[in-house]
Order: structure tokens, then C-alpha cells, then sequence
């Protein structure tokens, strides 16, 4: 039997027009009028081999069922050349011969060449693009444009002029929520009972579901985007996994404030305590976490030095840079008070306590010979 397989991602049909029936269209005239099974993926990047009608085709090679592939192109098979060779060498090994309307494959060794750098080149195509895209969509950024709607319960995304604008409606319910969590009243206590309570009154989450959960609470109340501070670049999937970027990388886009910051600042400390009190004991410095070397940008953590306590670079990492934990700590906390940011608070007991409070304003700390100091704050 021969099969025929055709993908199509939904950005090259969105930009070029491909479509899947013009490619099984000329697939089934290769075929010159023989039986076909079509194998098919519409919207479905060329990077991954976890494609629905791919798998099924494989099963049904490695059944017995195929005896021929016929393909518009390499780059319809893969867009990865590592990919690419994969499955040739799988269907060959089954005894299928693989076709392709744009381009003659041949099993000589020029054939396996010109396959090669076919298919090298669309890989290197789709990076191309992609990084295009990237660059296309951080300069938006830069710009002050929201991307897309990111779905953040209290806003809606005004699509004409590409900003985050207020829901009047859900906006209510995030400052309830924050109320709550502040001053839980009789049967609400805790981000659970905040859960329950909404979920009992009927109100629907920012996705039209009954049921709230705490885990939705929680990345309510810690998002600084109702503060008026909404991040994007903030996050990369461009290895295979979403992982966060470093925070000079992020790009703020200032929109309508919904809590102001006091209000977000108690918060925030609540929910470090709640960290807390599920976690056990937290890291044992009063820094950790926040300091970067001033002259070669090397993270610096606390650690014992024979038998004095220091702030320092990994060994073997950056300038070598080595400052005194205690004199460090103090200069912090003295310029953190000064700074009026414990006015609202009550007093810290502890080292833990007073860790929870510098993180809900500081951000980064630049750290210099002699202990001299820089701080960024959110």
C-alpha cells in the first residue's frame, strides 16, 4: 500500500498559503491513480516528531501495511535534518521506499548528500524565521505593545491598540480577593477558603470554568501585573521547555494599576510566610538570592570562609570578588530602612522575616569592592 503524508504548521498556512490538499493532490498524481492512505497534520510544527498522523503512520510501517511514502518535500517530513535521517533510516531498515515530489531521492551516495543538505538547509530556514519572529516580537515589546492576549483575570486585551486595559467587572473581584487574603473574614481564611468562597458565589475564572482553585489564587495575588507592572520576554520556549529568563532581559509594559502597591507589598509578604510555613526553614542568608558582581556580573552566594561568613562568587567563577556577610548585611538593612519600606510593616522577627520583607521590593543587588553596593528595585 502506498501512503501519503502531508503537515502543515499553522504559521506557514497563516504567511504562505500552503495547504494540505494541494499537497496530497500532487502526491496522489505521483501516485498515478494507485490505493492510497493519507497520513495528515495540520497545524503542527515541523520540529517535533510527536505528531498525531506521523505516529500513525510509523505504526503502520511497522506493521507491514506500507510498502511506499510518497512527500511534497524533505521539509514536509521534518523540519530537522537529525529528524529527517531518523525516519529514512527507519523506513529503509523496513524495506519502504520514500518519495518526494519536489526532488528526486536517490540511495547512492550523491542521493543521500543532496537529501542531507536539503534538508540541513530547511532546518536552517525555520531558525531563521523563527529568530525573525523573536526579534520582530521583542521590538513590539520595546515599543510598549502587548503581544496577544494573555488571558490575565482583571484585564481584557484591546486588540487595536495593543495594550492591557481594565475589566471593570473581574477587577472587583481581584481587589475582593486581595481583601480577603489580607483580612480573611468569618469561614475564609487562606487562598483555599478564597477558592471556595469564589466558587460558591458562582463566578466564573478568567477561562469560563466553574471552580476556582488555589493554585489560581495564588498566581493572582502574586502577579505584579495589577500593581501596573506587566512583564513580557519573561519567559523562552525556544529550547524544547519553557524556562524563565534572566530578569535584565524582561521588558516592562506599564498598564492600568488595579491594587495599589501597599496593598500588593502586604501580600506579598503574607505569601512568603505561607512558603514558609510549607517549607521548613529557608536559605540561611539574609542576601541570598539577590547579589550579582558589579564588575563581571557572577552571581554571589553566601558561605563560610575558614570561619568568618562571606558573600562570594562561585570558585573558579567570575573576578574572585569576596565580601563580609555580616558588614554586607548590615549596610543592606540600614539602606532598606532608611528607605521607608518598613514603615507599613510590622517589625521583622528574625532573620527569615526580614529575608521575606527585602524581597517584596528589592530585585537585584550590584555588589562592588569594599562592600560598595547598587540595588534594583522592582
Amino acid at each position: 500500500m502506498i501512503a501519503i503524508y502531508a503537515r502543515v504548521s499553522t504559521e506557514e498556512q497563516a504567511k504562505h498559503g500552503f495547504g494540505i490538499a494541494a499537497q496530497i493532490r500532487a502526491c496522489k498524481e505521483m501516485a498515478k491513480g494507485e490505493d492510497v492512505l493519507v497520513f495528515s497534520d495540520e497545524g503542527v510544527s515541523g520540529e517535533t516528531l510527536n505528531r498525531p498522523a506521523l505516529e500513525e503512520l510509523r505504526q503502520e510501517i511497522g506493521v507491514g501495511r506500507i510498502s511506499t511514502v510518497i512527500c511534497l518535500d524533505p521539509d514536509r517530513l521534518s523540519r530537522k535534518l537529525l529528524h529527517q535521517l531518523l525516519l529514512t533510516e527507519e523506513w529503509e531498515r523496513l524495506g519502504v521506499e520514500l518519495c518526494f515530489v519536489n526532488g528526486d531521492y536517490s540511495k547512492t551516495p550523491e542521493g543521500n548528500l543532496f537529501y542531507a543538505l536539503r534538508g540541513a538547509i530547511s532546518e536552517f530556514e525555520k531558525a531563521k524565521i523563527t529568530e525573525r519572529m523573536c526579534r520582530g516580537r521583542r521590538e513590539k515589546a520595546r515599543q510598549g505593545r502587548v503581544l496577544r492576549d494573555f488571558s490575565i483575570y482583571g484585564y481584557d486585551f484591546d486588540s487595536d491598540r495593543e495594550q492591557l486595559v481594565i475589566n471593570h467587572t473581574e477587577a472587583r473581584i481581584v481587589c475582593q480577593i486581595f481583601a480577603w487574603f489580607l483580612n480573611p473574614p468569618p469561614g475564609i481564611r487562606g487562598m483555599a477558603g478564597i477558592a471556595r468562597a469564589l466558587t460558591s458565589a458562582g463566578i466564573p475564572t478568567k477561562r469560563g470554568a466553574p471552580k476556582w482553585h488555589r493554585q489560581v489564587v495564588r498566581q493572582i495575588l502574586a502577579n505584579r501585573t495589577y500593581i501596573g507592572e506587566f512583564y513580557q520576554n519573561k519567559w523562552d520556549a525556544s529550547v524544547g521547555k519553557v524556562r524563565l529568563r534572566p530578569q535584565e532581559e524582561w521588558i516592562l509594559i506599564p498598564c492600568p494599576a488595579i491594587i495599589d502597591r501597599l496593598t500588593f507589598a502586604r501580600s506579598q509578604l503574607l505569601l512568603a510566610q505561607s512558603r514558609r510555613r510549607s517549607a521548613g526553614n529557608g536559605p540561611r542568608y539574609l542576601l541570598s538570592g539577590l547579589l550579582r558582581c558589579s564588575s563581571c556580573g557572577a552571581p554571589m552566594k553566601g558561605r563560610l570562609w575558614g570561619n568568618s561568613a562571606v558573600y562570594s562568587e562561585e570558585p573558579g567563577v567570575g573576578c574572585g570578588l569576596r565580601v563580609s556577610q555580616a558588614v554586607l548585611d548590615e549596610k543592606v538593612w540600614a539602606w532598606f530602612c532608611t528607605e521607608g519600606n518598613t514603615a507599613h510593616f510590622p517589625a521583622p522577627k528574625g532573620e527569615l522575616e526580614r529575608r521575606e520583607l527585602l524581597r517584596i521590593f528589592v530585585q537585584e543587588i550590584l555588589v562592588g569592592e569594599g562592600g560598595q553596593f547598587v540595588v534594583k528595585t522592582f
